[in-house]
Order: C-alpha cells, then structure tokens, then sequence
C-alpha cells in the first residue's frame, strides 16, 4: 500500500461498500432529514451479525467521528451524532435492511 493512501480495503469487501452507500443515500432517513452523507465518517466492522436468519455485514454511516476519547458523551445532553447503518447479507450481496440507531 502506498504511503499516500488514505486506507486499503480488500477487493472481497468492496461490492459491499458500495452497495451499502448507495442504499443509505437512498434511504428515507437520508432523503427524510437531508443528510449529505456524502461527509459522513465510515465504519465497516469484520463483525458478523445475524439478520433475519441471514449473516450480514453491517456498514455504518456517523455525522461525527466516533473515537476511543469521545464514545461516553454520545447521547442525552452530550454529543448529537445522526447515523445510518446499512446491514448486508454476506451470502447474496444484497442490503437486507437499513435503519438508524434512534
């Protein structure tokens, strides 16, 4: 990897990534409170979770960056992140659900 890179993501991951912005930009809570997640921060886990039976992949979109230092003030009082979560089926590729965390 180049020193230059931002960040590597291995090809096997890639159809994920990109099926999962293109179903948050989509979504009704993008288009409902007009987030521009086009500057939203990324987070995809290696974490396997288990969706209506299906193992998925869960693609998650932050307003705000999420670090080790800032994690305990999320919420009630404290800092105001807006998220979409995108959850995808390891098997099919196909996005099995989309939602927000509140």
């Amino acid at each position: 990897m180049s020193e230059n890179a931002i960040f590597k993501l291995d090809k096997k991951y890639t159809s994920f990534l990109f099926k999962a912005i293109e179903a948050a930009k989509k979504s009704e809570f993008v288009i409902k409170h007009k987030y521009d997640i086009d500057h939203f921060y990324i987070s995809f886990s290696h974490h396997i979770k288990i969706n209506n039976g299906a193992k998925c992949y869960t693609i998650r979109f932050y307003s705000e960056e999420v670090t080790q230092n800032n994690w305990m003030d999320i919420g009630a009082g404290g800092i105001v992140i807006d998220d979409i979560n995108v959850d995808i089926d390891m098997d099919s590729g196909e996005v099995i659900s989309i939602y927000a965390s509140r």
